[in-house]
């Protein structure tokens, strides 16, 4: 791969982990307006980000400061707590419901809020985000 491929696949890598950080911060009643064609759950949100979060991880670590990596993790470990294998699941947090009102998304809407931040990105780009990929769903 010559280096401008790697500089567009690094790009296009961390648009996607901005993209599904933004999901997540914005996630609840304004999540719809990212997803106008699809109802996107709890579980596709979490998901997305932990893909992203690991390719990152595992491609650019290097790259990361403490800050960015500190930012991932803390968003990792809360989800950890959240899903089955964790010591605060219930399968009522993964409801749409839950997504929009709970106090656990609240706190991953802070996070992920923060982990923007720390990267540099600003939550107000979602929805420009969403039509940047065409408002597809989250994979």
């Amino acid at each position: 791969m010559t280096i401008p491929e790697q500089d567009a696949q690094r790009d296009w890598h961390f648009r996607q982990l901005k993209w599904a950080l933004q999901a997540l911060a914005t996630a609840g009643s304004a999540q719809q307006a990212l997803f106008p064609e699809q109802a996107v759950s709890a579980d596709d949100l979490a998901f997305a980000f932990a893909h992203w979060a690991t390719v990152i991880r595992d491609v650019y670590a290097d790259d990361l400061p403490a800050g960015q990596m500190d930012a991932l993790d803390a968003i990792e470990t809360k989800l950890a707590t959240m899903s089955r294998d964790g010591a605060e699941f219930d399968l009522e947090l993964w409801t749409e419901t839950a997504l929009r009102s709970s106090d656990h998304w609240s706190e991953i809407r802070t996070l992920a809020a923060n982990g923007l931040e720390a990267f540099g990105w600003s939550i107000d780009s979602a929805r420009a985000a969403a039509a940047d990929r065409g408002a597809a769903a989250v994979r």
